[in-house]
């Protein structure tokens, strides 16, 4: 993909997200039933980083675990609702630039969490060096959990085959198995986000490149494909 695509798609998403901010920290109020398994895989006393955090919802289930948490996300209005929702915090919550690069030294975090982002990145290569910057930023032996959405479904299948139709004439910009799915806003704006649609084999393999072992990807309930694995 070319990188004046990429870049623009990555504005996009940022704008998209301060756009939504409000309906979409409402729709997430809660964390999701289906992965809440996520808190038995975090230890007290770790030290974790949460990418692309939204509005801190992953503090709800590790509430009762002493951690010492960090976020990061691109969106400056859900990082303000997460800042004030969770205010004990909001000194480690931070806005990310959305491109390759944390402020985090080597080996940093015991657990890496990463809900529902990865399916927002354009070009393969751009994903690889995402997930290769946090394979840097996790300490040795420690874990990842990655989550990404199966847009294999049906009711996300159709804008797949419609961009590949595009792509086959030379009418669209996108890589095949990317897509755009339009989202409505609180004050009834619609607009298009990014979206590229992974197969658990695929996903599999970009944290292995990345480095990190003993990779287990689980496609639950039909909605998100989970991938848990160790530095």
């Amino acid at each position: 993909m070319k990188r004046l695509i990429l870049e623009k798609i990555l504005a996009h998403t940022e704008s998209g997200y301060d756009r939504m901010a409000e309906k979409f920290s409402g729709t997430r109020a809660f964390f999701w039933r289906d992965l809440e398994f996520i808190k038995d895989r975090i230890t007290s006393g770790d030290k974790v980083l949460d990418f692309g955090c939204g509005n801190g919802r992953l503090l709800e289930i590790l509430k009762d675990k002493k951690i010492d948490y960090y976020g990061v996300d691109v969106s400056q209005k859900l990082i303000d609702l997460a800042k004030t929702k969770y205010p004990e915090f909001a000194p480690n919550i931070s806005k990310t630039s959305g491109q390759v690069g944390l402020d985090f030294p080597e080996n940093s975090f015991d657990a890496v969490v990463s809900i529902a982002v990865f399916h927002h990145f354009p070009d393969r290569n751009f994903r690889l060096d995402t997930a290769r910057e946090l394979y840097r930023t996790t300490k040795p032996n420690g874990k990842i959990i990655i989550t990404a959405w199966n847009l294999w479904q049906k009711k996300y299948r159709r804008y797949i085959w419609k961009n590949m139709a595009l792509k086959i004439i030379g009418r669209s910009h996108l890589d095949f198995f990317d897509c755009e799915i339009p989202f409505k806003n609180n004050s009834g704006e619609i607009f298009t986000r990014f979206h590229h649609a992974y197969t658990p084999q695929e996903l599999e393999k970009l944290f292995s490149r990345a480095g990190f072992k003993e990779i287990v990807v689980k496609t639950i309930n039909n909605k998100n494909m989970v991938l848990t694995g160790k530095k």
